[in-house]
């Protein structure tokens, strides 16, 4: 499997401190986040592991509100044009203007059957899919974050904290 890509994404904002997702984006790669967090609330969100990499691999990272533009737009929890449209805008790995015509055209097509307002809904998701990206500029600062330190005591077994923990993170083929 991919363990060095170009463009990375996650699109549920609970992974980002379950999974080390973004270590697995390219020095100079982009990483695009589905999150509800506004700029500022990104600051304190962000794990230190997180801002680390993004910031010492230049990653260019974008974030989306998709969850909430496929709400709004009626598509309920169903974020996957809004994501792809998301994708486009982010990479221009194809000319955004001709991949999301290309997307719009193909939504047509796959949704006519299911009426008009189901297509209408799916062209407004690649349309605010584009426009709702916003990129962050990741700070200098962010290359030398710290984790915030707790008191607590950890007395988890050992077979929990270096077996089933890196499992539980992804982590398994890591493991000697």
């Amino acid at each position: 499997y991919v363990k060095s890509a170009d463009f990375v994404a996650c699109h549920n904002q609970s992974y980002i401190g379950k999974y080390d997702i973004v270590s697995e984006v390219k020095p100079g790669g982009t990483f695009l986040l589905n999150c509800t967090k506004t700029d500022a609330e990104l600051e304190a969100w962000l794990p230190a592991d997180v801002k680390r990499t993004l910031a010492l691999n230049k990653i260019r990272f974008c974030v989306i509100d998709a969850t909430d533009i496929a709400m709004n737009i009626g598509l309920g929890s169903h974020t996957n044009t809004v994501l792809q449209a998301a994708f486009f805008a982010c990479t221009g790995i194809i000319k955004a203007d001709v991949a999301l015509e290309a997307m719009k055209v193909a939504a047509r097509k796959t949704y006519f059957a299911k009426g008009e307002e189901v297509v209408n809904k799916n062209v407004a998701a690649i349309d605010k899919g584009a426009a709702g990206v916003r990129e962050i500029k990741v700070p200098a600062a962010w290359a030398s974050a710290k984790e915030v330190e707790t008191n607590a005591v950890d007395n988890r077994p050992a077979v929990v904290r270096n077996l089933l923990e890196p499992i539980n993170a992804q982590k398994g083929d890591d493991l000697p």
